[in-house]
């Protein structure tokens, strides 16, 4: 809460039926929690009030920090400055951020002004990524402050790497104004499930770097199929998927456990060539050296397909680079919500059977039951002496039965043709007509 009055635990505790954690310096900040809730408030300031959040059903507690900036952008520089040192303090523990920031991050999140608010943007956007913080977006209203016609998302919440790491969700909906200038913002959370589905086949570039990659792709491929055409290819894409995937297993391994056990096998050829620094000991440290530099690429290689970036500064070889990105792709390409026949659906299940459903009416519509025919309507075929005689087999007479083939036939040069020359096929050269 950012409220305008004193704080008064016992009042509010009371009316919104949680637990009174603590209020910043000046007041402006209050924490609640519900029960079997725990806040344990570690730095305290005007703009910030940081602590340790803990409840029954996380594994681990995460650390929070509630946000209310100043008006100004001299004396927001204090907030962001306290934001860099808390960095350091929560390295690799999941950690939420989240209020009124009174500055915005692009154009997109104001209208109703063409005030220029660039080095505010920029202030705001150094701070983001010095604290390598995530922005995993909302839904619900578009701007969470309004006044006199001016509109701004000046309330937002960020979350660190580790915190996407945590839940398989994070989701964050803007709900409408009521009683304030200022929109309230709804967090929600889930926890990953232990259920995992099967996962679709994916083709990954490091795989082309190892030595044995080319030749398991010649002979599979070239093996034969015993069938043509399109089965025969479709037949190969199987066999040589298949195989991929028994050689990744198998073969090829996991590249992050590969890096680690090279690095220790590293340690211990220079730790061998450090006792007898023999010329063999020399080749077995530069042929580690040489793995490793190779399995370097490969994860290279791992990070930049799954950020699906098209793009690559000389000499940037950070892959933690690719995995901000990754998460940062996965986090608000999330679907929360879809609109399906005038139903909102929030549901993870709902979503997925909607999905399914679309789909499974566009590729393979359902086509209506037929009613079972009336074999009352359709009317008996008279009797006939021919009748009787379709069952039997065809006679010799029949069989060579003439059938007429005619021909026009027309000289070159003239517009008059000769009669049809009408033959009887199975006669003879006189039985013309």
């Amino acid at each position: 809460m950012e409220p305008l009055t004193t704080p008064n635990p016992d009042k509010f505790s009371k009316a919104l039926g949680m637990s009174f954690k603590g209020s910043n310096t000046n007041g402006k900040i209050w924490i609640f929690v519900g029960e079997g809730m725990d806040f344990i408030v570690e730095d305290d300031s005007e703009q910030l009030l940081h602590g340790r959040f803990s409840c029954p059903w996380l594994p681990s507690h995460i650390l929070l920090s509630v946000v209310y900036a100043k008006c100004s952008r001299g004396e927001r520089v204090a907030l962001w400055e306290k934001m860099r040192e808390i960095t350091q303090v929560v390295e690799g523990m999941p950690w939420l951020i989240g209020g009124d920031f009174n500055t915005i991050l692009s154009l997109r999140d104001r209208t109703g002004s063409d005030t220029k608010r660039q080095a505010e943007m920029v202030d705001f956007a150094e701070a983001i990524e010095d604290c390598r913080l995530l922005d995993r977006g909302y839904d619900g209203a578009e701007y969470t402050w309004a006044k006199n016609g001016l509109m701004e998302r000046l309330d937002r919440v960020l979350i660190s790497e580790t915190t996407s790491q945590l839940f398989d969700a994070v989701r964050v909906t803007n709900l409408p104004r009521i009683a304030s200038d200022h929109g309230p913002l709804l967090v929600r959370s889930r926890l990953p499930s232990n259920h995992e589905g099967g996962r679709a086949f994916r083709f990954q570039n490091m795989w082309v770097r190892h030595g044995g990659f080319n030749e398991l792709v010649r002979e599979d491929w070239m093996a034969p199929t015993d069938a043509e055409g399109l089965f025969n290819l479709k037949l190969k894409f199987a066999r040589i998927k298949g195989a991929l995937k028994r050689w990744n297993k198998e073969v090829f391994g996991n590249i992050h456990a590969n890096l680690k056990n090279c690095e220790e096998n590293i340690a211990e050829a220079q730790a061998d060539f450090e006792g007898n620094a023999s010329a063999r000991n020399r080749m077995e440290v530069n042929k580690r050296i040489a793995e490793y530099i190779l399995l370097l690429k490969m994860e290279e290689d791992f990070w930049k397909q799954k950020a699906a970036l098209q793009w690559l500064e000389e000499g940037d070889k950070n892959t933690r680079f690719y995995q901000s990105w990754v998460k940062q792709k996965r986090i608000r390409l999330r679907i929360h919500k879809i609109i399906d026949n005038g139903r909102e659906l929030t549901d993870d299940t709902d979503i997925k059977e909607s999905a399914v459903s679309f789909f499974q009416n566009l590729l393979g519509p359902d086509y209506p039951e037929l009613d079972e025919p009336d074999l009352s309507l359709l009317q008996r075929i008279p009797p006939s002496e021919h009748l009787d005689d379709l069952p039997k087999p065809l006679d010799d007479d029949e069989v060579n039965l003439p059938f007429l083939i005619s021909r026009p036939i027309v000289h070159p040069g003239r517009m008059v043709s000769r009669p049809y020359s009408i033959k009887l096929a199975g006669a003879s050269s006189d039985q013309t007509l």
